[in-house]
């Protein structure tokens, strides 16, 4: 395979971004009816279900396409600005109705309570980005209790990743050389540091592990033009994943591993994957969605609802709730682009570029 296409729509984002939202939702079923220790890929990796493996593959995608987002950007407004029309929109509506529809429907307090409840206000600061995982009363008998939308945790270190390649475009050191020690830096502080200093850290421990998945993304968008890019060198990576499954050192392994195979797959020439997201791009609003769904429908089945039944229901409702998200919320939003100010590029931005050609692809996230 040639080096990463620049060809707008010559590319696999779309479907790959769609099937990691699909393992997101089904990994979730595991945990959600009560069966976390039955997952597939957890029993394969002894590490991550498959909603973790897909949120790697997320932050690789992310890091490779924010990069040439930063250095096709006019100006600081217009990289932030982007950015924040593809989050903020679908994530508010996502927090006003678990407010206002999921809590309502699964509270065992009456209405009164639940909405003078200090929790109830506090759950809105997911619209701010400020992780909140419980209303009053809600989900408490669930195999999964108390949780109303597990997926927003992600949010916060994704916007932290985008706001440090803005830090370093700002401080005109972002480049090939910051991305490689940015992602050394991170792999030392979670292979090496945490368990050296015991520590603890919950916070570190997340943001860590999700940089440098993001930071192997800018990586090889950087150095794409100098890497081999080949399906042997593909297929040995996925034996060696495979082969090292449940071992000591398979955590390190799938972090070497897994940003090549993703982005070769992003650029393998499959001309009907490359038209995948024609009709919408659902993955955010499968992602966003589909953890409230799931677990309003086993607060309506009292947990009895099998798993396979339980997949399929909650796929296809938050597949539909995806599809109304694109068209009535993220997609209007994303014409907003069109009014921001169309500012010249910046001299430290054009000799980034100039060093670092950028490759220009359709929907950046």
């Amino acid at each position: 395979m040639h080096a990463p296409t620049t060809a707008p729509r010559d590319n696999n984002f779309d479907f790959l971004r769609f099937f990691a939202a699909s393992m997101v939702v089904f990994g979730h079923s595991y945990g959600l009816s009560g069966q976390a220790d039955r997952e597939p890929l957890r029993l394969f990796s002894g590490s991550y279900d498959s909603a973790d493996i897909a949120v790697h593959i997320f932050f690789v995608m992310s890091g490779f396409l924010i990069a040439g987002s930063w250095l096709n950007s006019r100006s600081v407004l217009d990289f932030a600005a982007k950015r924040a029309l593809r989050i903020l929109p679908a994530l508010l509506v996502s927090v006003l109705l678990a407010v206002l529809l999921v809590g309502p429907l699964a509270t065992a307090l009456p209405l009164g309570d639940y909405f003078a409840a200090p929790g109830t206000l506090a759950y809105l600061s997911n619209a701010a980005l400020i992780t909140e995982f419980r209303l009053p009363g809600t989900f408490s008998t669930n195999p999964f209790p108390h949780t109303v939308n597990g997926s927003l945790w992600t949010l916060p270190y994704e916007v932290l990743m985008y706001a440090s390649v803005l830090t370093l475009g700002l401080l005109k050191c972002f480049g090939r050389n910051s991305a490689l020690i940015g992602l050394m830096l991170l792999v030392g502080v979670h292979f090496h540091l945490m368990p050296l200093l015991e520590l603890q850290s919950d916070l570190l421990r997340k943001a860590s592990r999700l940089g440098m998945f993001f930071y192997a993304g800018v990586v090889l968008y950087l150095y794409r033009l100098r890497i081999h890019w080949h399906w042997t060198l593909a297929l040995l990576l996925l034996a060696a994943n495979l082969v090292s499954a449940r071992g000591e050192h398979w955590e390190l392994v799938h972090l070497l591993t897994l940003p090549y195979l993703t982005l070769y797959l992003a650029h393998l020439r499959v001309p009907r994957l490359s038209g995948f997201g024609k009709a919408g791009d659902f993955s955010y609003g499968l992602y966003i969605f589909s953890f409230p769904l799931q677990q309003l429908l086993m607060h309506w089945t009292d947990g009895q609802l099998s798993l396979v039944p339980f997949m399929l229901l909650s796929f296809a409702g938050s597949l539909l709730l995806a599809v109304l998200s694109w068209h009535l919320i993220e997609a209007p939003a994303l014409r907003l682009k069109r009014y921001l100010p169309r500012a010249p590029r910046s001299d430290q931005a054009a000799a980034t570029a100039a060093i670092v050609p950028p490759v220009r692809v359709r929907r950046i996230p």
